[in-house]
């Protein structure tokens, strides 16, 4: 909705991406990566799920993998 109001090279940063299995901490709303994708965002900003894991190269890793599949669906 932000772009078609601004204009169509806005730029959405989308703060709270969590794995659908993360816990929410103290975002009250929360979004996965390919929901946020899908609603438009551009960048998306993940913090706590990635620096308070403790593999947080394997959550990285997943979030990438959920990333790719979701552009391989789109293509």
């Amino acid at each position: 909705m932000l772009k078609t109001e601004l204009s169509a090279g806005f730029e959405l940063v989308t703060p709270g991406i969590r794995l659908a299995d993360s816990a929410a901490d103290d975002q009250r709303r929360v979004m996965t990566p390919t929901a946020a994708l899908d609603a438009g965002a551009d960048y998306l900003v993940i913090g706590r799920p990635i620096t308070r894991a403790a593999q947080p190269l394997e959550v990285l890793r997943r979030i990438n993998h959920e990333i790719q599949l979701y552009k391989q669906a789109r293509a």
